[in-house]
């Protein structure tokens, strides 16, 4: 497979490329292209590989083909894959539209549509977002030395 604008060999080893190729890859591949990257990451689910995947799968979303490869790798790693779902997804659960949200925050409507497609976000900002749809925003990180999830816990 060709990587668009980047420079690359067609058959270029996937540990040796960048983000921006592997990208292209996920975005753009079928299922035999894709056999090397789950060759590597099957190999080691903790690597830089599957990292990446994951980093790539949060930053750039791409429809069914992110959240397959965030189970996938949860399930190589051996534990559940998280329950994700984007801004829009929650809104539409709770039943609200933008323009209602937009009320509840006291902004525009065009405000939460911009909020509902960035990638990077103020935590303040989710927290208001979260209580006008009637929901509660709760982070989770986990320990490098036992991958245990702990709620982290922000000052008021």
């Amino acid at each position: 497979m060709g990587f668009r604008h980047l420079d690359y060999p067609v058959n270029a080893e996937v540990t040796r490329l960048g983000p921006a190729a592997i990208d292209a890859l996920l975005e753009r591949g079928d299922l035999d292209s894709w056999v090397p990257l789950l060759r590597v990451v099957a190999g080691d689910p903790f690597g830089p590989l599957a990292d990446t995947i994951l980093r790539i799968s949060d930053a750039h979303p791409m429809y069914g083909t992110s959240t397959l490869w965030r189970d996938w790798i949860a399930r190589r790693r051996g534990r559940p894959a998280p329950e994700t779902t984007t801004l829009a997804e929650a809104r539409t659960r709770a039943g609200l539209t933008q323009t209602q949200v937009a009320e509840r925050m006291g902004i525009g409507q065009s405000d939460v549509s911009k909020l509902e497609r960035r990638s990077d976000v103020r935590l303040s900002t989710l927290r208001a977002y979260a209580a006008a749809i009637g929901a509660r925003l709760q982070v989770t990180i986990r320990g490098a030395s036992d991958g245990a999830p702990r709620e982290l816990a922000f000052p008021d």
